[in-house]
């Protein structure tokens, strides 16, 4: 959503990655917040802490970060839901990944096959990456 690389409706909720202990107590009063993130951090490259986007939120405590376009693509891949299928092949997301970046993400042994929790599950990512670069990449 905050890509805005998807024209379908998105759910208006928060996956949270990572936070301090005192917040966490608060965050767990708040539905609309998904604290448990932290399990599906195999499910993104190794590294992506280095592409973290700033957001520009006029905040006093906290900073807010999002994931590159190109780590979130890799975690849709993982998935390859209805919903991610249609996110990945969107124009809007077509027109702004980075594929060589992509690429990079998806292939380099220190990246998504670093965090991968099994061989199965990252021939399968590999699998959906072809498809996508095959059907919508560049030529």
């Amino acid at each position: 959503m905050l890509h805005d690389i998807t024209t379908r409706p998105v759910t208006h909720d928060i996956d949270i990655l990572s936070m301090d202990r005192r917040l966490a107590g608060i965050i767990s009063h708040y539905p609309e917040v998904n604290g448990a993130m932290s399990a599906f951090l195999d499910c993104i490259p190794y590294n992506y802490e280095d592409r973290l986007i700033e957001l520009p939120l006029a905040t006093n405590a906290i900073t807010y970060y999002t994931p590159s376009l190109e780590d979130l693509a890799v975690m849709k891949l993982y998935a390859w839901r209805p919903n991610d299928i249609s996110d990945l092949t969107s124009k809007e997301f077509l027109d702004c990944v980075d594929w060589d970046i992509l690429h990079h993400l998806i292939f380099d042994p220190e990246e998504a096959r670093a965090s991968s929790p099994s061989d199965r599950l990252y021939g399968e990512l590999i699998a959906a990456y072809q498809k996508l670069r095959k059907e919508h990449g560049p030529q």
